[in-house]
C-alpha cells in the first residue's frame, strides 16, 4: 500500500513515515503472532499431556474400574455380612461348600443349595449363578433362595476369584474365564463330592457382569463337549467397549488405544446354540436396556438352530 501510495507524488516525509509505521505495525503483528503459536503450543503440550495421564491411568487402573470385591462398607467374605446374608443355613436350605481349583492353580468358592431329593429325582435341574461385578456371594442368598423355592431348582453360587472365600488372586477378565471353565469341569468330574447334581440339567445363569461369564461358559461348552442346558442372562452388555461409550463418553474416543478389557458377548452370543432367555429391565439405567435388545436381536438373527427368549419387565432396573 506504501509503494502504491509513492506513485501518487506524496511529500517524502510522509512517506517515510508511513513506512516507520508499517515497520512498527509488521513487528507488533509478528509479536501477537508468535505470543498466540507459543500460548497455542504450551496448550496442546498440556492437553497432550492430561491425555495421556488418563490414557495410562485407564489402561493400568482399568481392571479396578470394573471388579469390586468390596466396595463402600461391604465387607470381602460372607461371614462378615449382616445376619440373612452370611450362610444359606440362615435360610434352612441345605447346602454343600465346594472349592474349585482352576487351571491356574487358583481356588474359588462355591455354595450348592440343593434339594433333599435331587440326588435320586434326575429331574432337578441345577442353575449355575454367576454374580455381577461387586461383592460376596452371601449378598446374593436372598435371590438365590427365591430361585431355590420358585423353580425348584438346585442353585449354585459361584464366587469369582480375589472375590469373597476364593483365593486372593488378580482380578481379570482372563481369570473369570478360567473361572467358568473350572467350574464345568467340576461338574462333569466323576471324582467330584457333588451327589446331587445332574449335568444333565445343568444351566447356567449370570446377572450384569455374570452374563458376560455366562456366555463364556456357554461358548467353552460347546468346544469342549460339556453340555449345558440352556444359558440365562440378566441385565447384561453387548461388550465393555460399548458400556464405555456409555458411561465414559469423553474416554471413547481413546479406547481403542487403552481398553484391554473384552467381554464381547455381542461376538459370543450368535455362535450358541443352546436354548437362551434374555431378562431385561427396561428401565435399566446402568446397563442400557438397549445392550440386551441387541444381543437378543443378534442371537435371534444367527444362523444357528437355537431356541432364544426374552422377557422384559416393563418397570424393571437393573437390580429390581
Amino acid at each position: 500500500a506504501v509503494r502504491s501510495l509513492q506513485h501518487c507524488h506524496l511529500p517524502q516525509n510522509w512517506v517515510e513515515k508511513m513506512n516507520d509505521q508499517t515497520v512498527a505495525a509488521k513487528d507488533i503483528g509478528g509479536g501477537i503472532v508468535g505470543t498466540l503459536v507459543r500460548f497455542s503450543w504450551r496448550c496442546s503440550a498440556c492437553v497432550s499431556g492430561l491425555v495421556a495421564l488418563v490414557a495410562g491411568a485407564l489402561y493400568w487402573k482399568q481392571d479396578s474400574l470394573l471388579y469390586f470385591p468390596t466396595i463402600g462398607g461391604v465387607p470381602r467374605h460372607p461371614s462378615q455380612n449382616p445376619r440373612r446374608y452370611r450362610s444359606p443355613s440362615e435360610h434352612d436350605v441345605p447346602f454343600e461348600t465346594h472349592m474349585i481349583k482352576c487351571e491356574d492353580g487358583v481356588t474359588i468358592h462355591s455354595w450348592l443349595l440343593y434339594h433333599p431329593s435331587s440326588s435320586n429325582n434326575k429331574e432337578i435341574p441345577t442353575i449355575i449363578f454367576f454374580h455381577g461385578n461387586a461383592g460376596n456371594i452371601g449378598l446374593r442368598l436372598p435371590n438365590a433362595v427365591q430361585m431355590y423355592h420358585y423353580l425348584q431348582a438346585n442353585i449354585w453360587l459361584v464366587e469369582y476369584r480375589g472375590f469373597g472365600d476364593s483365593d486372593d488372586a488378580v482380578v481379570n477378565e482372563k481369570g473369570l474365564k478360567l473361572d467358568a471353565e473350572a467350574v464345568l469341569k467340576y461338574a462333569h468330574d466323576q471324582n467330584n463330592t457333588m451327589s446331587n447334581v445332574n449335568v444333565e440339567k445343568l444351566f447356567v445363569f449370570g446377572r450384569s457382569l455374570g452374563g458376560a461369564v455366562a456366555f463364556h461358559m456357554a461358548k467353552f461348552a460347546q468346544v469342549s463337549k460339556y453340555p449345558l442346558a440352556g444359558v440365562l442372562v440378566e441385565n447384561t452388555f453387548v461388550s465393555i467397549s460399548t458400556m464405555v461409550d456409555h458411561l465414559m463418553p469423553y474416554i471413547a474416543p481413546l479406547k481403542s488405544l487403552v481398553l484391554r478389557i473384552g467381554w464381547n458377548s455381542g461376538e459370543i452370543a450368535p455362535t450358541i446354540n443352546t436354548p437362551t432367555m434374555f431378562l431385561a429391565g427396561a428401565q435399566d439405567t446402568l446397563v442400557p436396556h438397549g445392550h440386551m435388545l441387541e444381543l437378543f436381536t443378534r442371537m435371534k438373527n444367527s444362523k444357528t438352530d437355537n431356541l432364544v427368549r426374552m422377557h422384559v419387565v416393563k418397570n424393571g432396573t437393573h437390580n429390581e
